[in-house]
C-alpha cells in the first residue's frame, strides 16, 4: 500500500509509524488508559486488511483515532490527537 503524505509524496506502507505513535501517546497517559502491543497490532492490521492500493496519511490517522476509541480508551484517543497537532506545528515550523 501507498501512503499519500501532506506534501502528496507517496510513500510505502510502514506500519512502525503507526506502532510508534500509539506508543509515544500510550506514554502520555495513565497506564489504565493505554492499550496493548496486541491493540495496537490489531489496529495495524485493520489498515492494511482494507486493501487499498493509497491512503492519506489523514485516513489511517482518523482510523487510529476511531479505533482507539473503540477499545474505550477516549484519554488515549486525546493524547493521540495532540501528538498529531503537535507534530503538524512541528512540520510548519
Amino acid at each position: 500500500m501507498q501512503v499519500v503524505k501532506r506534501d502528496g509524496r507517496a510513500v510505502d506502507f510502514d506500519r512502525s509509524k503507526i506502532f510508534n505513535a500509539v506508543s509515544k501517546a500510550n506514554a502520555a497517559v495513565e497506564e489504565s488508559e493505554r492499550v496493548t502491543p496486541e491493540q495496537i497490532e490489531e489496529i495495524i492490521c485493520y489498515i492494511e486488511g482494507k486493501n487499498r492500493k493509497r491512503m492519506l496519511v489523514e485516513d489511517i490517522q482518523d482510523i487510529v483515532e476511531r479505533k482507539l476509541m473503540s477499545f474505550g480508551k477516549y484519554t488515549l484517543s486525546k493524547a493521540y490527537i495532540i501528538y498529531r497537532y503537535s507534530r503538524a506545528l512541528v512540520r510548519k515550523a
